[in-house]
């Protein structure tokens, strides 16, 4: 294209409507050219050459999410940092394609940086949300975290470090545990118990009181203000301490309760919907009752991954990136994760022909509030004789980002992990690569400590609205150099 790159933020030359928009893709086995309508061709007349699309695929957390709302949160994302850095950004649009027997949704945004150089990416979402809406009890919930929380306690040592064994990149390699390890699972084991005491203390105090106060008969109407005043009485009479022949009711005991039921509603809603996707998600493979709920989970990434990386049948809607970037959230992370490791070995066990070079072509990994090395620590250490490190041996191997640097991580590949101290869900990530491996190796998962992410609790949703999400975002669909990055290691979980 002969046009000059116009400055950051000047007017934008009229579209050329006769562009047919037609561009060179290069599908694996052979080339061909695919008329591709791009959504903001006005904005390539300002770079100077038409972009390559990259794709990214998000995997969004546990929770009520929204369809789309992901998609757009990192759109915005990136769009923002390109704008931040000086960029001339169009506005995000949208495109579906036909896939899967379904359509699949994506957000489109394209600019042109600073230097002239276009850029357009295109956001893709695993959406998983609704199968686990309802499919998980709070009696699951609560059974499971007891359970993990034994688990961890068994497999740690009070105010010692200490270690378990882990099969990855051929052997079973010990992997350190802080000595706060056990005190914080204390902790979290006893907090949860008495989150259990306080809710079915209120239930059961609820449901006495109401037996009661639904015994008595509704005031007789004999005139509607004091009627109102009698019935309000009677309704506050389903207070526990509250009882319906006092005149007079105590509105500390009535505050006091309300503010105890509120925070039971609270934390039962929380553990549900949640902490009980978690639960289905990760539970110990013996148990069956979400088997069928993970695998369908699974199934929604592997999908839309193979889309993105033109496994199947050839899509006219969808082209072949070069570059793809997976990011996942939270309980996401586990998702892209397995999806990732998922696609490289369907990429593996391919006829030559049909292989999409899913190794290659996946710029980074981005994962930020996750759980992995939780999940690692209390679900892989099962193994204590031969027979159960052959399970061990062959969980790692349908995991290839755990059993080959150079061959499944090579220094095309980044894997960046972006955590908090304040959000107690993620950590930093230090079992997913072998000991002795210097954390400022290529190959190694490149732990960023994110400071903006700093009210407790809130830090897990506070990732989406700082900084270094935007930039790590930017830096691997663009293909540039990250600035410089706050690197920070835990010692174990």
């Amino acid at each position: 294209m002969s046009h000059s790159p116009a400055p950051p933020g000047s007017p934008l030359p009229p579209a050329d409507l006769t562009d047919t928009g037609v561009h060179r893709y290069i599908h694996y086995g052979r080339a061909t050219e695919q008329p591709y309508i791009r959504a903001t061709k006005e904005f390539l007349l300002t770079a100077k050459q038409a972009p390559n699309p990259v794709a990214v695929l998000v995997c969004h957390g546990m929770g009520q999410q929204v369809r789309y709302q992901t998609i757009s949160a990192v759109a915005d994302a990136i769009r923002s940092e390109a704008i931040r850095n000086r960029g001339h950004a169009s506005p995000v649009d949208v495109r579906l394609s036909e896939a899967n027997d379904d359509f699949l949704p994506r957000a489109e945004l394209a600019w042109v940086d600073e230097n002239g150089d276009a850029h357009e990416v295109h956001v893709y979402e695993a959406y998983w949300a609704p199968l686990t809406e309802g499919k998980v009890s709070y009696l699951d919930t609560i059974k499971f975290l007891v359970c993990a929380a034994l688990k961890g306690l068994r497999w740690s040592k009070p105010l010692m470090p200490s270690s378990f064994k882990r099969w990855m990149f051929g052997d079973a390699y010990d992997m350190p545990l802080g000595p706060a390890t056990w005190i914080g699972l204390f902790i979290v084991l006893a907090f949860l118990l008495f989150q259990v005491g306080v809710i079915a203390y209120v239930s059961l105090a609820l449901g006495q009181q109401w037996k009661q106060a639904l015994a008595q008969p509704l005031p007789a109407f004999t005139g509607f203000w004091s009627w109102l005043g009698a019935m309000l009485h009677w309704v506050l009479a389903l207070v526990p301490g509250v009882r319906a022949t006092s005149n007079a009711p105590d509105w500390t005991v009535v505050i006091g309760w309300s503010m105890l039921l509120a925070e039971a509603l609270f934390v039962r809603y929380f553990i549900v919907e949640f902490v009980g996707d978690v639960a289905a998600y990760i539970s110990p493979y013996k148990d069956s009752k979400f088997d069928d709920l993970r695998h369908q989970i699974r199934k929604i990434g592997l999908n839309v991954g193979k889309v993105i990386y033109g496994f199947g049948e050839e899509q006219a809607t969808i082209p072949a990136y070069e570059h793809i970037v997976m990011v996942g959230h939270s309980l996401g992370s586990v998702l892209a994760y397995d999806t990732l490791n998922s696609l490289i070995a369907a990429d593996e066990v391919c006829e030559q022909a049909d292989q999409r070079d899913v190794v290659r072509r996946t710029r980074a990994l981005i994962t930020f509030g996750s759980p992995l090395d939780k999940t690692a620590f209390i679900f892989r250490i099962q193994a204590k004789n031969d027979e159960q490190w052959i399970r061990e041996k062959l969980a790692a191997a349908v995991q290839p980002l755990i059993v080959s640097y150079p061959r499944y991580r090579p220094k095309s590949f980044k894997w960046v992990n972006i955590w908090s101290p304040m959000d107690i869900i993620s950590g930093s990530l230090e079992y997913y690569d072998r000991p002795g491996v210097a954390s400022d190796h290529p190959q190694h998962v490149e732990n960023i400590l994110d400071a903006e992410a700093w009210v407790p609790f809130y830090a897990h949703v506070q990732y989406w609205g700082t900084r270094k999400l935007r930039e790590q975002l930017y830096c691997y669909v663009t293909g540039t150099r990250c600035p410089k990055k706050v690197v920070a290691q835990a010692s174990g979980t």
